[in-house]
This record gives structure tokens, C-alpha cells and sequence, in this order.
């Protein structure tokens, strides 16, 4: 049975007559002790042993010292009430008590006490009212056990709880728990956390089916000891050896810049989803070495050293519209199938190994080089400004055709072919030597070729005089065609050899010089070509109808060919014309696919996809804003350099608003008072005419008028006491 104990505080008179100076010591002292004895563990509510019937933990009495390891049974629910503390006996690392850096479960005991699940754990908090697992002991390099689900344990539930200081725990060999939540079991929700100074934040083993790690912040600052070797602070997942695992959904986290000395998020089993996440400063960000394909969509990397790390043999990654500014790497990948599209790089390189095969497409690399070999499809790419090699930074045994290599410190290594290819502005034409005899086929260039290279015919010579009579505005990173531009029509190949879109995903080959004959253009983009039509829609719950977020939509369940619904569960495809069956899935829901979606050139067929949900007992509440309908906000651009527009939309009757600006320690650096007339002014009507597009710019400075500094921000909107809030970054 699990014991508890209280001891009540008794009432003490004071006497109403005059005090001496001698009683008045005596009673300070008596109150300092008085004070020192009840506020200790021992006159505070003590928990430990086993929990045999549900059982709830209530603010009222708090906080619960859990002085012995506290088990709950199997079939019994532990329910933990918003704003309940649970305070665990902790114990420094790196003592008797431990071996390396974690704790030592043995003779079932262990000097830091866990909470140690067969049954079920419903921590659900709200942001005003969080619930707070820490240590007892307020002691420097002090830490805790951890909360272990095991793997009988059923559906879990951590919403708006802080947990701090926790450590490892070595169950029985081969057993190392290691996350303040250690996920064994099935299916477990962690939404709305913070995790602070723990060795690893959530970490997963065993089989998965349903797991949803979203909205979180994963932040370290001084309190790990500095000997500790493997510091995640993050997420850990190595799943996949003891069986089938479905895809785990990572979702607008935050991992801080102090908070590991390892990777913050480490896929090393399950398969997950890796969506709209920030990554902010640190070494090796995500680490990849996984048997099972993940995604990564719609992440920033700021200042890390690498992004993505492909590390091991891993089967498939497919990275898309990621933005990695600055750093080393922002993509290192050894081992794996990879499809890389539609990304983002600033001062960082991308590599992938010899040992990696699949596609290299839409991506366009400022102040970084992509270096690419391997049996790969390199095309729609643009490399400018980089110290060392441009995009076409390749090797043998690759088909690399209508990029741009522009103004690097080399051209270019080798390739077996360039096809449609322009490198101008490079300082030199190759690095290391040339490897075989590429082929050049319809480039634009501004050196001579080397002996080793083989001149296909097509090609066309020009000076740095030519750049703007080719580039839209190439000084500023623009490398559209400009009219009559010399790579109009000017590619090798017409038909069913190259992909049908361009870098715009307008349609690839096109009349551009308006003589009768349609042909490739040399570059990324397709000069004039109208654009492809697609897909669009919403996906929605069943049964309440709400937009449901970060859903995995596949066309003709191909994994290359994918986008994820936004936070409003809208998505949209760029297709050719054809008829589509596109697949949606996400945890907690059934897999749905809707058939035979027929799509015509320069139009988009909208389709509504219904999903429902496979939860019993326990709500996700998988989309909190639409308490407000028609509400919405987002910035641009982000990472913000000098100010950001924030636009926002409103119900249409909703005459009051506010707009406040955090720093990541919750402290308010702008606030903006939105009303109508004049302040809140209307720019433009939304598409369903109930609702109104609002634009405020943001200056980057606090109400003081002083500039902030570098780092992530929370811009929130409020509107009749709901609230909608969105992340940021300043990067100077």
C-alpha cells in the first residue's frame, strides 16, 4: 500500500500582555525554528510505495515529498490536478549512489526516488496553474530519478507540467531509463512542458504506436555537472529493435541553445515526424540512426553546427522546406535514401555521403555549398556566395542538371554530367582536382573547360558583363530569368527526361522566347511558365469538426511526394495534371485516403479530409485556438534580421485586441494595445469574408525603446480572454 503521511500544524497563543526584550528574542527564535521544523519534509505530505486504487494528487496539500519510490499498480490511474508540486529526494551524480552518470535501481531501491508506472498517469496542467515535478534537495548538481512508464502501462497524459532536474537510472542491465519521462509503453502525450537542467528530456524505447511530443521547451542552463558525458537534455528515441513502431510526431518544440553536450534529439529507433521544431544554437541538433523512414518538415536550425546528422545506417530521410541559418552543417547524412527539397541554407553547407542514393531538388544554399556525392538526382539547386565549392561540389555516379553555381570560391569537383547547368562569378574552377571526364550539355559559362571535361555542345560562353542581362537580380539573390535572357530555350532535352517543375514549381518546359517550340531553360527556374495547379484543403476531426494539425499527406502514398497540414490543418500540392489518391496519417487517428482527385493545369481541386480519432479516456485537444474561430497569426520573415510584420486575422465584430511580445523567460518586451478606430486598422478582408487580415510591424525593440537581443521570442494574441501564440527568432 502506498503510505502517506501529514502532520497538521497546531494553533499557538500569544499572549496580549507586554513583551521584554528578552521574551521577544526568545520568541524570533522560537518562530525561526518553529518555521525551520514545519516547512521540512517531515511536516509535509509524504508519498511512497504502491499505489493499489486510483488515486489523486491535489494542489491542497501541497507539495508531495515522495521520499520511497512510488509504484503505480496496473489498471490504477494517478491523477495530478493542475498547480500540485511533487518533490522527489534527490542525490548528486557522480557519488556512491551512482555509476557514471546515471542512478542505480538495486534491491529495488535506489537513492533518487522515480515514479514508476504499470498503470496510468494523468498529469494534465493548465498554463496558468502548471503541474511541477522537481528535487527536494535545492542543491547544485542535485538530481532525481524519473517518471517510468513501463511497458504494460496504459495511455498517458503530461499537459502543462515543469519538470526539473532529473537524471538516469539503471533499472536492471540493459534497461537504462534516461528521461525525466521514460516512455516504454504504447502511447503517451507530452504537450505544453518544459523540461529544465534534466539529463534528457523524454526518452522512448521499446514498440511505439501512438506518441505526440508537442509545444515543448527543452532548455539547460548551469545545472548538470560538468563531467557528465552524454547530456541530451532533449529527446532520445531507440525503439525499433524491440519491434514495429509507428511514426512518433515531434511538433513546435523548442530545443535551446545550452542544453546538451550531445545531440538534443537523437532518432536512433521509432520513425518520427519531425515538424515545425526550432533548433537554436548547439552541436549535432537531430542524429539520425534509424532502421525506419522520418520527416523532417518545416524546422529551423539557428546557429548549430549540424543540423541533421545521418551519422549511421538509417533507411530513409526525406528533409523539406527546413531552414538552417548558420553554423558548419546544416545537413551531414552517410547512410540512407534521402529526398532533400525546398530548403533553406545561410552559411552552412549540406553533405551527403558516397553511400547515399535518391534526390537533391529545390533548394537554394546563400553563404553555403552543397556537396553531394553519391548515386543522387541533383537538379533545381542554387549555391551562391560560399568559400569553398558551389552546389555542384559532386562526385561520380550522378545526374546533375538546371542548377546554379554563382559566385563561390570553386566552381565545382566533378560529376559524371552537368546538363543545363550556369556557373558564374566562381573564383576557381575545381578544388581538388578533377574525378573522370564530366560532361558538360547546355551551361552557361565563364571559364574555359579543362582537358578532363568533355564538351558536349550547347554551351554558351559569357562574361561577369552578362549577369544582369541573365538574372532577374542576382546581387540580391534573385535568379529568375530577365526577358531575353540567353538561357531561354536554351536547355538540352525537351521531353520526358528532366522533372516537370521548376525551383516556383511552375511548369518546366515552356515557350519562353515565344518562337512555336517549347524547350528547357538553363537554370532552375522555367522563364514565364504558368504554374502547376495541385491540391488543397483541410483535414478535420470527425465529429467536432476542428482543423487538426501536422497530418502526414502522401500523393499515391509515394513518401518523396509529401507536405504536412499546417497548425489550421490546411495543406496544399503543386501536381501536374493528372487524377491523385492522396493518404493522410497521423497519431491517435485512423489512416484515411481519398481517392481519384482529378487535377487540371493552373487549378487547384480543394478536397476536405475527415480523420477520427482512436483516443478513449483521455482528449488530445490537438488544436486549442479554434476556441475563437477565425482567429489566426503568423510572421514574416522569421528568423527576423532588422523588423518582422505581424499579421494576424480576427473575427469580424472583435472592435479590442492585444498583442504582447515574451522573451524565453516569459517576460514581456512589447506589448501592442489593438483597437478600432484608428490603431487596429483593417487591410484586407480574409477569403471567408468573416474575418479581417491586421499587419503590425515589429521593430525588434522593447517598450523602452531598446533593441532585443538575439534569441527566441512568443508573440501572443488575445482575444476575449482566449489566447493564440506563436514563436520567433531574432538572429542580427
Amino acid at each position: 500500500m502506498e503510505y502517506v503521511r501529514q502532520l497538521a500544524e497546531s494553533p499557538y497563543d500569544i499572549p496580549e500582555e507586554p513583551m521584554n526584550k528578552n521574551t521577544l528574542i526568545l520568541i524570533f527564535l522560537f518562530s525561526v525554528l518553529l518555521s525551520t521544523f514545519f516547512f521540512s519534509p517531515l511536516f509535509s505530505i509524504e508519498v511512497g510505495g504502491h499505489i493499489s486504487e486510483n488515486t489523486t494528487w491535489s494542489p491542497e496539500n501541497n507539495p508531495y515529498y515522495v521520499t520511497d519510490d512510488v509504484y503505480v499498480d496496473e489498471n490504477i490511474i494517478l491523477t495530478i490536478l493542475p498547480g500540485t508540486i511533487v518533490k522527489f529526494n534527490a542525490a548528486p551524480l557522480y557519488n556512491s549512489s551512482c555509476i557514471d552518470d546515471y542512478f542505480v535501481y538495486y534491491n529495488g531501491t535506489n537513492v533518487a526516488k522515480m515514479l514508476w508506472v504499470d498503470g496510468r498517469v494523468i498529469a494534465n496542467g493548465t498554463e496558468n496553474e502548471p503541474i511541477t515535478f522537481t528535487r527536494m534537495q535545492d542543491s547544485l548538481y542535485y538530481h532525481w530519478g524519473i517518471v517510468y512508464l513501463r511497458e504494460q502501462a496504459e495511455l498517458s497524459s503530461f499537459k502543462y507540467c515543469d519538470f526539473e532536474y532529473s537524471a538516469l537510472m539503471l533499472i536492471v542491465l540493459g534497461i537504462i531509463p534516461r528521461g525525466a519521462i521514460s516512455i516504454y509503453n504504447e502511447s503517451v502525450i507530452v504537450v505544453n512542458c518544459n523540461f529544465i537542467d534534466n539529463l534528457c528530456g523524454v526518452f522512448i524505447d521499446r514498440p511505439t504506436q501512438n506518441i505526440i511530443i508537442k509545444n515543448n521547451l527543452f532548455y539547460n542552463i548551469e545545472n548538470l555537472p560538468p563531467n557528465v558525458m552524454y547530456s541530451t537534455g532533449g529527446i532520445d528515441i531507440s525503439a525499433s529493435p524491440h519491434g514495429e513502431s509507428s511514426s512518433i510526431l515531434i511538433a513546435e518544440n523548442i530545443f535551446n541553445e545550452t542544453i546538451a553536450n550531445y545531440a538534443p534529439l537523437i532518432i536512433a529507433g521509432a520513425p518520427a515526424d519531425v515538424v515545425n521544431n526550432q533548433f537554436y544554437e548547439g552541436g549535432i541538433c537531430a542524429w539520425m540512426d534509424s532502421e525506419a523512414a522520418s520527416y523532417f518538415y518545416d524546422n529551423s536550425f539557428i546557429n548549430c553546427n549540424t543540423g541533421i546528422d545521418g551519422d549511421e545506417p538509417t533507411d530513409s530521410l526525406y528533409i523539406k522546406k527546413n531552414r538552417f541559418v548558420n553554423g558548419y552543417d546544416g545537413i551531414d547524412i552517410n547512410y540512407a535514401y534521402i529526398e532533400i527539397s525546398d530548403n533553406y541554407f545561410e552559411g552552412c553547407d549540406f553533405y551527403t555521403d558516397l553511400d547515399c542514393s535518391g534526390k537533391v531538388y529545390n533548394n537554394f544554399a546563400n553563404g553555403g555549398g552543397v556537396f553531394t556525392p553519391g548515386n543522387l538526382e541533383v537538379f533545381n539547386n542554387i549555391a551562391s556566395s560560399n568559400n569553398g565549392p558551389g552546389l555542384c561540389a559532386t562526385y561520380q555516379r550522378i545526374s546533375c542538371y538546371n542548377n546554379i553555381s554563382i559566385n563561390n570560391q570553386y566552381a565545382f569537383e566533378a560529376s559524371e554530367s552537368f546538363d543545363n547547368c550556369i556557373f558564374l562569378g566562381n573564383e576557381e574552377i575545381e578544388q581538388f582536382g578533377i574525378t573522370g571526364n564530366p560532361i558538360f550539355r547546355n551551361c552557361i559559362l565563364d571559364f574555359e573547360l579543362p582537358p578532363e571535361c568533355i564538351d558536349a555542345g550547347g554551351n554558351i560562353w559569357v562574361d561577369s558583363l552578362s549577369f544582369d542581362s541573365i538574372f532577374v537580380d542576382w546581387q540580391n539573390g534573385d535568379f529568375h530569368l530577365v526577358e531575353g535572357s540567353l538561357a531561354i530555350d536554351a536547355g538540352f532535352d525537351t521531353t520526358n527526361y528532366y522533372c516537370p517543375f521548376d525551383m516556383d514549381y511552375n511548369q518546366r518546359i515552356w515557350d519562353g522566347d515565344e518562337d512555336g517550340t517549347p524547350i528547357i531553360d538553363i537554370g532552375p527556374y522555367e522563364f514565364a511558365s504558368p504554374q502547376l495547379g495541385g491540391i488543397c484543403g483541410t483535414v478535420y476531426q470527425t465529429g467536432n469538426s476542428e482543423p487538426l494539425d501536422y497530418v502526414l499527406l502522401k500523393v499515391n502514398n509515394q513518401p518523396g511526394e509529401f507536405e504536412f497540414s499546417d497548425s489550421l490543418g490546411y495543406f496544399k500540392f503543386r501536381l501536374p495534371a493528372g487524377v491523385y489518391d492522396i493518404y493522410a496519417e497521423r497519431v491517435f487517428y485512423e489512416d484515411v485516403v481519398v481517392e481519384d482527385i482529378e487535377v487540371i493545369d493552373g487549378e487547384f481541386t480543394e478536397v476536405e479530409i475527415p480523420m477520427t480519432t482512436t483516443l478513449v479516456g483521455i482528449d488530445e485537444q490537438p488544436f486549442q485556438p479554434s476556441e475563437i474561430s477565425n482567429l489566426s497569426i503568423y510572421n514574416y520573415p522569421n528568423p527576423v534580421r532588422n523588423s518582422t510584420t505581424i499579421s494576424f486575422t480576427i473575427p469580424g465584430d472583435i472592435t479590442e485586441a492585444e498583442l504582447k511580445i515574451y522573451n524565453i523567460k516569459g517576460q514581456l518586451v512589447k506589448n501592442f494595445e489593438l483597437r478600432t478606430p484608428p490603431v487596429l486598422r483593417r487591410s484586407s478582408a480574409s477569403e471567408d469574408g468573416n474575418s479581417e487580415l491586421n499587419n503590425v510591424v515589429w521593430n525588434g525593440k522593447d517598450d523602452s525603446g531598446k533593441p532585443v537581443a538575439n534569441g527566441i521570442y512568443f508573440y501572443k494574441i488575445s482575444v476575449n480572454n482566449k489566447n493564440l501564440i506563436k514563436k520567433m527568432i531574432i538572429l542580427r
